[in-house]
């Protein structure tokens, strides 16, 4: 009988994955990188769980190195059939995606994803089943399979590259977790030290080669270890351009500048135009330095060697920072222009998204859709223009500044372009242009403001007590517009919000229609904690003690403070993440408002 399962088991498992090619085909079978993929989804074939008659299907990636392509990427019908194309990338190695059309999805199994492996001659390239191994917590989440699944992988990335670093230490970390006696989970930590330091000696001053003994030690979960190798190379290599950089970084961490300025003046001297790249931190240390103390002359001499002339995606920003630094001193005002146009001349080729850099590959750009490009151009030549208009001010050059000004506060301007302009028109005295942009920055937040509005069933608001103990009673939130903020004593940003909360509070507490529950979350506090806070007696505010250890889960947020708007309906209208400053008061109350009037 139990043969008899096994038997239907498989057989119902090679139909499954018969039926799954025949809705979704991937072409070429091996694909190899610089090749074109297609990928082929067919609704009307068996197990399909999008309909025939859908009008978009979209391709989601779930897990994937393919950083040049969009997570999202919609399919194109070809008569009854729908097609998407991309070419592979020389870094590509793993990728796996889902297909979906409104609420329906389509997948091979529930626990399991399409996958596109890479190939060179029909061999998975290296990395390909550690991907594959990764992608795994994506598509199974929290299943008691998953590790002994992802080890099995690790196994099999062995058997075709043997030294393949990453693996091994997976491997041996699950090894340790999977060890029931002491001896022997020492006895692979041990194993786990050698595969690391045998991974240090390989290249001890290379950086990259840094990077992944770093890595090895947070895989194995001793973080403690960071420091310590790089204490190692400093002591060792000295003079290598790895041991000049994290020396020099403990030092400009230290509270001894006249030390600093020596030894980095004294390092200086070792510069040559080989090894000159490896000094680019000492001089931008020199740079602020001497800014700071109004030496125009070696401030602007270190300036110059702050970037390189190799391929650089932080050229232009590292520009727009050193006219920003000469501004905030009032220092060399000609050059602060002259580096803020150039940023302005260059900004096109401002970093957009993650910016991964790996040895074997150098600079990987992420995929970064036209309107995203656009934004980041106009958030950056806006936030120059008005750092232009700030040097024009104080080079007395007011019909000049004007103009940056006007050029630069449009929709596009971000807070900090905002900022600016207020500072420059209250220091020329500009009553009328200072109303007009106060103006301006309210019809900005109304307009954020509703882009952000969401629409989600909130979760049960059952878990709150009040500081005597007592449960939140559901009737006194039914019908009400509630305002809920999270938050812990432990969290700085937490406590800068609370006078926002409490100016918000005082202007709507007599409102019967809202409910206003600041809600101590955190995971470290007790209700005594809550009980005992100091803001108990500065703020007038009603505050709360969270019982629930998964309400993050729910509400979704990782972050706090994390606030929350809810209808009366009981849904989630607005979601905040994260302190903003001053201006999360305003928003509040915008978005208040527009709950008010629905």
């Amino acid at each position: 009988m139990k043969k008899l399962t096994i038997i239907l088991l498989v057989a119902v498992m090679a139909a499954t994955k018969i039926y799954a090619q025949q809705r979704v085909v991937i072409s070429p079978e091996f694909p190899e990188r610089g090749q074109t993929v297609t990928i082929t989804y067919d609704p009307s074939a068996p197990g399909a769980g999008i309909p025939p008659g859908a009008g978009v299907v979209t391709l989601v990636f779930s897990y994937s190195n393919f950083y040049n392509l969009a997570w999202r990427m919609n399919m194109q019908r070809t008569g009854n059939k729908w097609t998407t194309s991309f070419k592979l990338a020389n870094y590509t190695t793993f990728a796996t995606f889902y297909l979906e059309s409104g609420e329906a999805v389509d997948k091979p199994a529930k626990d399991r994803h399409y996958e596109i492996g890479v190939y060179k001659n029909k061999v998975p390239v290296q990395d390909m089943s550690l991907y594959k191994a990764y992608s795994l917590s994506a598509q199974m989440g929290k299943s008691p399979l998953l590790a002994d699944k992802q080890a099995a992988l690790y196994k099999e990335e062995l058997k075709r590259y043997p030294d393949n670093y990453e693996a091994k230490l997976r491997l041996l970390t699950y090894q340790i977790n999977k060890a029931a006696a002491a001896k022997e989970k020492e006895r692979l930590r041990e194993q786990a030290y050698q595969v690391i330091a045998n991974k240090f000696n390989s290249a001890p001053t290379v950086a990259g080669n840094m990077n992944k003994v770093t890595m090895g030690y947070l895989i194995i979960g001793e973080n403690s270890r960071l420091d310590s190798i790089r204490r190692v190379v400093v002591e060792r290599y000295p003079e290598s351009a790895l041991g000049r950089d994290i020396r020099t970084g403990v030092i400009a961490r230290g509270k001894d500048t006249a030390r600093q300025i020596v030894f980095f003046e004294e390092e200086l001297k070792k510069e040559t135009p080989e090894n000159k790249e490896s000094f680019t931190e000492i001089h931008d240390v020199l740079f602020r330095y001497y800014a700071a103390k109004k030496d125009s002359g070696k401030a602007l001499y270190h300036a110059r060697f702050m970037t390189t002339e190799k391929e650089n995606p932080y050229r232009a920003t590292t520009w727009q920072q050193i006219a920003q630094t000469l501004l905030d001193n009032s220092l060399a005002l000609d050059s602060a222009r002259a580096y803020a146009q150039r940023a302005l001349d260059s900004v096109r080729s401002y970093p957009v998204g993650v910016i991964r850099h790996f040895p074997e590959t150098g600079y990987i750009y992420p995929f970064a859709d036209d309107s995203t490009r656009e934004a980041v151009f106009n958030k950056a030549s806006r936030h120059l223009l008005s750092m232009l208009g700030l040097i024009d001010m104080k080079q007395g050059r007011y019909a000049a500044g004007d103009k940056h000004m006007e050029q630069a506060v449009d929709y596009y301007a971000d807070k900090e372009t905002l900022d600016n302009a207020e500072a420059y028109y209250r220091q020329t005295n500009n009553v009328a242009k200072l109303g007009q942009l106060q103006e301006f920055r309210k019809k900005m937040l109304i307009e954020k403001v509703k882009k952000q509005r969401i629409n989600r069933p909130a979760p049960p608001l059952n878990s709150f007590v009040d500081m005597k103990g007592k449960p939140v009673p559901a009737a006194s939130l039914k019908g009400k517009i509630v305002v809920i903020d999270f938050w812990a004593t432990w969290c700085v940003p937490c406590m800068q919000e609370m006078p926002y909360l409490q100016h918000l509070y005082d202007q709507y507490k007599q409102n019967p229609d809202i409910v206003f529950m600041i809600a101590n979350s955190g995971a470290r506090n007790t209700l005594a904690d809550a009980q005992g806070w100091s803001g108990n007696k500065k703020y007038t505010f009603p505050v709360y003690y969270n019982t629930d250890p998964a309400i993050g889960d729910k509400f979704k947020f990782n972050i706090i403070p994390a606030s929350y708007l809810i209808n009366k309906e009981g849904n989630i209208i607005f979601s905040n993440i994260g302190f903003e400053g001053p201006e999360v008061e305003e928003k509040l109350k915008q978005q208040l408002e527009i709950l008010l009037h629905e």
